[in-house]
């Protein structure tokens, strides 16, 4: 297994922009210093952002184009992208100019989707602020923004042309937020084996009272990660392997009208589509303990009862992954074996689910 505890960088392979790079860097000011003597970048920074670390901004604020971002889920909309353009109209924005953002995902979203419709396109920078978007999203190049009701509908293909990682971020992040992102690097180190999986959850109490230590993890979840996105950037083959979790995991975020953080829902969608492997017989009883008392670390406090189910199923009716009356998921074969699977939704599938509720409580 390749450690990139020695790297500073990694380059991605694009399609769309040939490479972009990541910088795992320690000094933030000084990494804002440089990009705010250059009058070609526009900042858009996430309002808490700014007010947390007013101090790191304070230094440059003089010197640069700033717009804030309310990164909001109710304005990942195009109404709120055009109050945003609107501000960048204001400041003059011409097409050579770079858009820095600086904030978690939903900041990434409005500005990575601003980004591709803006003069047919104009290239931006990324400083991820929360543990999901420096483990996950940063890479890949997807951005989504809701439309009506309808969440993540609308949607473009478009990376940042360079990504700085600053671990310091992270001491603002409560639990919850440092553990939806354990569950976000968990669903990638399991599609690789069990290794790294056991080691995150096994120190995850050191975890939670030093952040640093998560740098290792980031790295090795952007590696693997990585590996995947520059064979199938746009998510036609291989990559539908990342929605490990992630159907059941969306569910449940949507039937607790999401109260349940989005990384910890996904370590349960994980648990849920490896019981359900076990149930039909393509993935041994012993490997679903096993990787159960991996993830049982970072589970969230939930149960499947005859009073929520019904509402599970209809969730599970409702995902974009589906075919026809088929559920569109990733099931388990074997520690860093998964892979697509199409499930009736049906009588069978509803008592597996409540039969798994029963089962884990017993392990």
């Amino acid at each position: 297994m390749e450690d990139l505890q020695m790297f500073d960088s990694l380059i991605i392979k694009s399609k769309i922009s040939d490479s972009y790079s990541v910088n795992f860097i320690n000094n933030l000011n000084s990494q804002l210093e440089i990009l705010a003597k250059n009058e070609k970048y526009i900042f858009l920074i996430d309002t808490n952002i700014f007010n947390l670390y007013h101090e790191n901004f304070e230094k440059i604020e003089s010197e640069i184009r700033l717009v804030n971002i309310d990164s909001s889920e109710s304005n990942k909309t195009i109404d709120y992208c055009q109050e945003i353009i609107r501000k960048l109209m204001k400041l003059n924005i011409r097409k050579d100019e770079k858009l820095v953002a600086i904030g978690g995902g939903i900041t990434q979203d409005i500005v990575a989707f601003i980004s591709t419709i803006l003069f047919r396109g104009i290239d931006w920078v990324f400083f991820p602020t929360t543990l999901l978007a420096q483990c996950d999203s940063c890479i890949g190049s997807k951005s989504s923004i809701n439309f009506d009701s309808f969440k993540n509908l609308i949607g473009t293909f478009k990376p940042p042309v360079e990504i700085f990682v600053y671990k310091g971020f992270l001491s603002t992040l409560n639990e919850a937020e440092i553990r939806s992102g354990v569950g976000e690097m968990l669903h990638y180190f399991l599609t690789e084996g069990i290794l790294l999986a056991n080691q995150i959850t096994e120190n995850i109490n050191e975890i939670l009272e030093d952040r640093s230590k998560l740098d290792f993890y980031i790295k090795n979840s952007l590696r693997i990660k990585k590996k995947v996105i520059e064979i199938d950037e746009f998510d036609q083959s291989i990559r539908h392997i990342f929605n490990y979790g992630h159907t059941f995991g969306h569910a449940l975020e949507s039937i607790t009208n999401y109260s349940i953080s989005h990384g910890q829902a996904v370590t349960l969608g994980i648990d849920l589509a490896n019981f359900i492997s076990f149930k039909l017989l393509m993935l041994a009883e012993s490997d679903f303990e096993d990787m159960h008392d991996i993830l049982r670390k970072n589970m969230p406090v939930f149960e499947f009862d005859e009073n929520n189910v019904s509402d599970y199923m209809n969730a599970l009716s409702k995902d974009k992954k589906n075919e026809g009356n088929k559920i569109g998921c990733i099931l388990n074969r074997g520690s860093g074996k998964v892979e697509k699977y199409f499930l009736e939704n049906n009588e069978w599938l509803r008592q597996t689910i409540l039969d798994y509720s029963k089962h884990y409580k017993l392990i």
